[in-house]
């Protein structure tokens, strides 16, 4: 008996029955970047990379942007109602198309070299800022650090589940276009890493190689989620500190009910051996 006990083990090892160990966690310190792209001086770049076990993680900038518009309008008549001076006014407004924008790096990172208030990743007056976080496989975002705050720091998580990405397809587009057109809504969190919250998110497990993480945007979606459930209001105002990924467990294929039925044969070949 104990033979066919360590056959069938060896069967179960060789063939996959035994399930994997699960992943270990790596942490990502967004204020140690191995390398930049597009700098501009000690402080902004467009693109911060970063490595850590073999993962290699690129964090960019994304906003709506500004437009500029000019008008004339007369500011004095002659008596024939001619116009003989004129008046240039030029005002901006938002611009709801996604741009990338430079990243900041203070305690945590930001988006947008002249943005307010310290450059933080925000949502005020309509105008979004996210992070895209690009890895180079698959991964499940669990964990979130947040640095410098002010006021709250509501975030929404988005993951691509497409089937090819570019950065470049972000641009031109209203953020609420993404959804549906390749990336789905990992959730809304209130106030996260702050408060009793320890930063957890993405608590369905979603796995994906590209994520969208910004200030709360209320064009994705007004219910939240996560541990956290205490509701303030206002703009959001946060920087990024660090991030926290899994890679997905591999997980074993089962036995097959060709390979369950060859153990079965095997057991009753040698129960027979022993009785003959």
């Amino acid at each position: 008996m104990r033979s066919l006990k360590l056959i069938i083990a060896g069967f179960a090892i060789t063939f996959g029955i035994v399930n994997a160990a699960a992943a270990s966690p790596i942490s990502f310190n967004l204020t140690a970047p191995d390398s930049r792209d597009g700098a501009i001086n000690s402080t902004y770049a467009m693109q911060y990379n970063y490595e850590k076990e073999d993962l290699g993680l690129a964090v960019t900038g994304w906003s709506y942007g500004i437009k500029t518009t000019t008008t004339k309008s007369c500011k004095k008549t002659n008596r024939k109602g001619e116009c003989t001076q004129w008046k240039t006014t030029t005002t901006t407004s938002l611009n709801e198309a996604i741009e990338q924008d430079y990243v900041g790096k203070w305690d945590g990172l930001g988006v947008e070299k002249v943005d307010t208030p310290n450059h933080a990743v925000d949502n005020e007056a309509g105008d979004y800022d996210m992070h895209l976080l690009s890895f180079d496989e698959l991964v499940k975002l669990t964990t979130l650090d947040i640095g410098w705050y002010q006021n709250d720091s509501d975030i929404s998580i988005l993951a691509f589940n497409g089937t090819s990405f570019t950065p470049s397809s972000l641009l031109g587009k209203k953020w609420q276009d993404l959804i549906g057109n390749g990336w789905e809504l990992v959730g809304n969190y209130y106030n996260v890493d702050t408060g009793p919250n320890n930063g957890a998110v993405n608590q369905g497990g979603v796995v994906s190689q590209y994520w969208l993480v910004g200030a709360y945007n209320l064009n994705f979606s007004n219910t939240f989620s996560g541990p956290n459930i205490n509701k303030t209001s206002g703009d959001d105002y946060y920087k990024l500190k660090g991030v926290t990924v899994e890679r997905p467990s591999v997980k074993v294929p089962e036995p097959s009910a060709l390979l369950l039925l060859g153990l079965s044969l095997l057991g009753l070949s040698i129960a027979r051996r022993r009785t003959a």
